[in-house]
């Protein structure tokens, strides 16, 4: 699987058009806040929320941030295969 990271601006674009996100960089980079698109099983993405470390929208990423006092800077996609 490939990903592409990209900035925050871009990010609104496409998550607003229905792409999901696989993961929600933040500035630090040791904290990996991973999206829909991540593939893993309920049971752990819902363990993984309750930590803090899985949001379903970009509006729930930020809320996971701001208890941790950090900002998004970016989305990791899946790049589409061409």
């Amino acid at each position: 699987m490939n990903v592409a990271l990209v900035d925050m601006a871009e990010a609104g674009e496409r998550l607003g058009a229905g792409e999901q996100a696989y993961e929600y960089q933040t500035d630090d980079r040791t904290l990996r806040i991973l999206g829909p698109a991540c593939g893993f099983g309920p049971e752990h993405l819902q363990r993984l929320r309750s930590e803090g470390l899985y949001a379903e929208s970009l509006e729930e990423a930020r809320a996971h941030a701001r208890t941790r006092n950090v900002a998004l800077t970016g989305v990791w996609f899946v790049k589409q295969s061409q």
